[in-house]
């Protein structure tokens, strides 16, 4: 077995993941796998190099959706990243803005606000609740 280091740009890139009712009382799990890689607009996809942090855990709140759940595991993945931002950009590599991975595509489009109706919708459809 050998290991074969690569130099990159030490730029920061997070994988996001979430499951959805995993854990006991109706509680899901969300997941960051942070690691350092080449300028996003090098690379399509960057390569992957060693993690630099990687972590696991149960979500406190109950989600009532599985993108709810991304969303969260976004929001918590975007918030453990600014300290590793401070601690690059003090040692003299300067961070642009992180890239962030996600697999659901309707987590996306919330987070870029783009999430539209369907046009074909018939008013009326909709019942009241409550």
């Amino acid at each position: 077995m050998y290991i074969r280091f690569k130099a990159s740009n030490m730029v920061l890139h997070i994988d996001s993941d979430a499951a959805y009712l995993v854990l006991s009382n109706a509680k899901s799990r969300i997941a960051g796998y942070f690691y350092l890689s080449d300028h996003p607009s090098q690379e399509i996809l960057p390569s992957l190099k060693g993690a630099i942090l990687v972590e696991c855990k149960g979500i406190k709140h109950i989600v009532s959706s599985l993108v709810e759940a991304e969303i969260a595991g976004l929001f918590h993945n975007a918030q453990t990243a600014l300290p590793i931002q401070y601690i690059l950009n003090s040692i003299g590599h300067q961070q642009p803005a992180t890239p962030i991975k996600t697999d659901n595509s309707t987590a996306l489009g919330f987070v870029h606000n783009n999430i539209y109706l369907k046009k074909d919708l018939k008013p009326g459809i909709y019942g009241i609740i409550g």
